[in-house]
């Protein structure tokens, strides 16, 4: 039995057991029969006077007589206990051979049974009835929570709503002895709790006493497969009740004469289903059958029939069955039918099908033949009349939904018949709202007639207009119209006239944007309610030189080409227009807000800003975007497109190529900008500008290793002006170039001065590289004699924003000259990382932003790693903005080796920047001075 077997005893030395045996059995023989003999020898005097010692002496004496006088007597007895031990010794060899082999062929069983119980996919346990314990349990039993023994009661896994009937099914197999067989949810080794068929059976007694065998097998896939086929077959049921359908099947088994039709189909062949049998097939004779077709109808059946058997496909035939309670005597079924075939064969065997009462249909198309044969005949009657014309004629049925049409427009829209289908079929999408509205308002009676324009398209896809008018001419008896007859007239040229003129009056027939006429139309209509909107004016930063240098025709090309850009970086709701010249204006509809609309700027901004080509030659036109919110306060358009042109002209004083919002102050500044230019240019003239210097101090040498020039003006009646206001209206203004030529001049003067090790750094403008920078540092260095080791000039990232290559070779020539070039405002830039790679700056001066925010960890890593970077390219790196001793002694730690800021020395006229550069040592006395050697030190 699985789980039990008999313990294998210790095994004696045969020889030695019968031998022990056989001493055993003789010698007390020997011995009473010694003392009988020799007491009978001694008299019986003796034997009253001493019992005891009697009988000591007998067996004394009997124990000599066997040693001494009986010696014949012990040797033959001894033989006969020789032969009875090799008697004992051959029985017991021959019952422990047997116990082996009876041993051994239970443990093959055993064996046997246990690779069987484990093959097999069921769950396996051998229960004890006594104890109800789980002796033994297969592989794919779950792992029990305690190993099974006599204490650990069976107890399978089962779904909850399934435990009381697998206990009770346990309990009465276990108290009636009679096995028990249930369909339960039980819970695999795996885990998954599916449909299993649990079984309960005796099997005999086991060491444990009478023994049950419990299998489980998996049905759940069956289970499901019974249940996917239950609701199969009824939504099929369902659908056929629900389309009309009933079922036959033609068995071909029994000569092929038998027929068995569902009840549905019984009653479409006009024959009787008995009430008690109301859902039985019933069983009819293919000779019955025919007897119930119309005659004329047999040939056309039998031959759809023949032609799906011996096709091996599926046939559909339309017949008639007598039945004299329907209009005309008979009913129409259309049949649909299928062979089965034999597997092995491959002929067939039946064949099933649906039977489909189709009258109905039947009488409505032959109505609709009728119909359609008047139809025609009027139309041949009006023929004539439209073949000389363009109009066409067009009729509509609204019960059936299809429309005739004459043929001339049949074949213009590519009808492959007279029946062209609904409206909706060959009207455009965009027009079908509108012709149902006009349809719906003439059937409900709105509208005397239909009227209505609208686009039909042909099979090449192309659209006409077409003038639609029509009018009911048939009513059913309630009043409902069932019928509406019209004509066509193509209109296409006229509406391809007017949408010429239309486009010409609100388009720029250059670049097909909307003008500015139709810009103003959408601009005073009002936003959307709930959503922002925001206007933009944009202008090009580089036009006027493209179109001087390239020409017109490169300049239209251009314009041409940042239409596209601004088209595609913008959503399909927003309008695009040109205003004239290289200005364009944009509306952004269904705004969140503001942020938004800056986004979009953006998008605009990096669009434009890439390299355009005008055949062969690169361009970098740039453009400058100023966005206005549209306020829903009321503000007229043109107040908020004033307000968008202000911003644009913040978004060119912040160097071109960005965007800028309008706020409250924008207008203010617009006007003191103006004001601001005008003087600028009289303080030129009168010489109102000046520079002064600030020293950059060599950390490890304690000295001044150049002094950077910084613009100053004083205006006569606003006193200083500072840099931040009149920097930005002379870039604005193109200022910066005259402004620029003159501080290279007067720096390079002034540098002349100084000690020799000493450099002057000039700050240059993107707007002075594109008008003559070298010609200016020439002329500066020629003028002054100052070397041109001794020059650095400082460009900012917008020098290389725009990827001129124009900028670049600029650089590489002044560099050649050798003039040192560092970049300035480092880390303030969209990827000032890539600019180290485009050119060897001799310098990378960190922004005072990054400075001012040492003491954050963020900011003190940025330092860190520019200083890594600098010394790992070779670029000497200069941290600006120093003003305190904590920033300078956190600037020292980062390993940056040249500071320059207020902390050493503020910007210095001539003369003090002069005496400054020629102490000993460049170290400077009083308070920064000690503060420098503190932090050198």
């Amino acid at each position: 039995m699985l789980g039990t077997g008999h313990k294998r005893g210790t095994r004696v030395p045969l020889l030695n057991v019968a031998f022990a045996s056989a001493l055993g059995l003789v010698l007390p023989g020997l011995l009473v029969c010694g003392i009988v003999v020799h007491r009978s020898i001694l008299s019986e005097e003796q034997a009253r006077e001493s019992p005891s010692r009697t009988i000591l002496e007998d067996a004394s004496g009997v124990l000599g007589w066997l040693v001494t006088e009986q010696v014949a007597l012990l040797a033959a007895l001894a033989g006969l206990g020789a032969a009875l031990s090799a008697l004992v010794l051959l029985r017991m060899r021959a019952a422990q051979r047997a116990a082996t082999l009876a041993e051994s062929g239970r443990a093959e069983q055993e064996r046997r049974h246990r690779v069987l119980a484990e093959a097999l996919p069921q769950m396996i346990w051998i229960l004890s009835r006594e104890t109800g314990a789980a002796v033994y349990a297969n592989p794919h039993c779950p792992v029990p929570a305690a190993p099974p023994g006599p204490s650990a009661l069976w107890h399978p896994d089962a779904h909850p709503d399934d435990d009381p009937a697998v206990a009770r099914a346990w309990r009465e197999a276990r108290d009636g002895g009679q096995p028990q067989t249930l369909r339960c949810r039980l819970r695999d080794r795996d885990g998954m709790v599916r449909w299993h068929l649990l079984s309960l059976r005796p099997i005999g007694d086991g060491p444990a006493g009478r023994e049950w065998l419990a299998t489980a097998l998996d049905v759940d896939d069956l289970a499901a497969a019974r249940q996917h086929l239950e609701e199969t077959t009824k939504l099929l049921r369902l659908a056929q009740d629900a389309a009309g359908a009933a079922a036959w099947e033609w068995d071909f088994g029994a000569g092929g004469c038998i027929a068995h039709l569902s009840p549905e189909g019984a009653r479409m062949h006009g024959l009787p289903v008995p009430p008690a049998a109301a859902e039985a097939p019933v069983r009819i004779s293919v000779a019955q059958w025919e007897a119930r077709l119309v005659p004329d109808d047999l040939p056309a059946v039998w031959g759809a029939i023949q032609a799906g058997l011996a096709e091996g496909r599926s046939f559909s035939v339309d017949f008639r069955v007598r039945c004299p309670d329907t209009p005309g005597g008979h009913r129409w079924i259309q049949s649909r039918g299928r062979a089965v075939l034999d597997d092995r064969t491959g002929q067939p065997v039946r064949c099933v099908g649906l039977h489909l009462d189709v009258t109905a249909r039947r009488l409505a198309e032959e109505v609709l033949r009728t119909r359609e044969a008047r139809l025609r005949l009027s139309e041949e009657r009006l023929a004539l009349a439209l073949e000389s014309g363009r109009d066409g004629l067009w009729d509509w049925s609204l019960p059936t939904g299809d429309i005739w049409i004459s043929d001339q427009w049949r074949a213009a829209l590519g009808g492959g018949s007279r029946i062209l289908g609904a409206f909706r079929s060959i009207a455009d999408p965009e027009d079908r709202a509108r012709m149902v509205a006009a349809l719906r308002q003439h059937l409900q009676g709105a509208a005397e007639s239909l009227e209505c324009e609208i686009r039909l398209r042909g099979p090449d896809g192309a659209a006409r207009w077409v003038l639609v008018r029509g009018r009911i001419v048939q009513r059913a008896a309630q009043g409902r119209p069932e019928r509406v007859v019209g004509t066509l007239i193509d209109v296409s040229h006229r509406r391809e006239a007017e949408r010429r003129i239309a486009h010409m009056l609100h388009h720029d027939d250059l670049t097909g944007l909307p003008n500015r006429v139709l810009f103003r139309e959408r601009l005073a209509a009002p936003p959307e309610a709930g959503r922002a909107r925001a206007v933009l004016a944009c202008d090009l930063d580089r036009f006027k030189a493209v179109n001087d240098a390239l020409g017109h025709p490169a300049g239209d090309r251009l314009i041409c080409a940042v239409a596209d850009r601004i088209r595609g970086a913008l959503r399909d709701a927003d309008l695009v227009a040109r205003r004239g010249g290289d200005e364009f204006a944009i509306i952004l509809s269904g705004l969140s807000g503001q942020d938004e609309a800056g986004a979009l700027a953006d998008r605009v901004v990096r669009a434009v800003a890439e390299p355009i080509d005008l055949g062969g030659i690169a361009v970098d036109a740039g453009i400058s975007v100023g966005v206005a919110m549209h306020p829903e306060d009321g503000t007229p358009a043109d107040e908020v497109f004033k307000r968008a042109d202000i911003a644009l002209y913040e978004a060119k004083a912040a160097g071109r190529g960005t965007y800028r919002v309008f706020d409250a102050g924008a207008q203010a500044r617009a006007t003191t900008r103006s004001q601001l230019a005008l003087d600028m240019k009289d303080g030129i003239r009168r010489g109102d500008f000046r520079l002064v210097y600030q020293p950059v101090i060599d950390l490890t040498t304690n000295r001044v290793t150049s002094f950077e020039a910084l613009m100053r003006w004083q205006h006569p009646s606003r006193g200083p002006v500072p840099p931040g206001d009149f920097i930005p209206v002379a870039e604005e203004t193109s200022l910066i170039v005259p402004l620029g030529a003159w501080a290279l001049r007067e720096a390079c003067r002034e540098a002349t001065t100084w000690p020799d090790h000493v450099r002057v750094a000039v700050n240059v403008s993107a707007l002075q590289f594109r008008t003559g920078l070298e010609e200016a540092v020439i002329q500066a260095l020629a003028l002054s004699g100052l070397p041109p080791c001794r020059l650095k000039l400082e460009v900012t990232e917008s020098v290389l924003m725009t990827k001129s290559e124009h900028g670049l070779a600029t650089l590489h020539r002044l560099r050649a000259m050798g003039l040192r070039i560092a970049l300035d405002d480092f880390g303030t830039g969209y990827s000032s990382l890539s600019y180290l790679r485009r050119f060897p700056f001799d310098k990378i001066k960190i922004d005072r932003s990054f400075i001012s925010d040492i003491h954050d960890p963020d900011a003190a890593a940025i330092v860190r790693a520019i200083v890594g970077i600098g010394e790992r390219l070779g670029m000497g790196i200069t941290a600006e903005g120093i003003e305190t001793p904590d920033q300078l002694a956190r600037i020292r730690q980062e390993g940056c080796t040249e500071v320059q800021g207020f902390l050493f020395s503020r910007p210095l006229p001539p003369d003090e920047a002069r005496r400054f550069a020629e102490r000993d040592g460049g170290v400077p006395d009083g308070i920064h001075g000690r503060l420098l050697r503190r932090a050198t030190g």
